[in-house]
């Protein structure tokens, strides 16, 4: 059951870290080379829209449960405004809905890994330690 929840657990780290440098990817990829809006300032809206996200990064690095679970919770806000623009007839719907993707898969693999960490640091805690001597 370790090994399983262990391979669980690298698993959703993965796709974790894929999702989220690929949707910061993503948003610089569209507001400063693929679609940069006209009549405003480029850098000022990928900026309001990456440096929140960025505020996870060492969170995620470390692997801190509870970063992973604030990260779930603050993406939906990128999961409304993905949606709301990928079912427009805006022109960047295909950009949008790469977006979508990416924040959904950041989501699942987000809150798996939470919760299979979890299950493995109790489980790590319940197994008595082979190196201590029974008296």
């Amino acid at each position: 059951m370790y090994e399983t929840l262990a391979k669980k657990v690298a698993i959703s780290r993965a796709a974790t870290l894929f999702s989220y440098f690929g949707l910061i990817l993503l948003l610089t990829a569209w507001h400063l080379i693929l679609s940069p809006p006209d009549k405003a300032s480029p850098y000022s809206i990928w900026a309001f829209q990456t440096v929140p996200l960025l505020l996870f990064y060492p969170a995620i690095l470390k692997k801190h449960l509870r970063g992973h679970i604030w990260l779930c919770f603050f993406i939906t806000v990128y999961f409304m405004h993905s949606v709301t623009i990928a079912m427009s007839a805006h022109s960047s719907a295909v950009l949008a809905l790469a977006e979508t993707l990416l924040v959904t898969t950041l989501f699942i693999a987000a809150m798996m890994f939470a919760r299979w960490q979890s299950q493995l640091n109790k489980l790590r805690d319940s197994t008595p330690q082979n190196n201590t001597a029974a008296s």
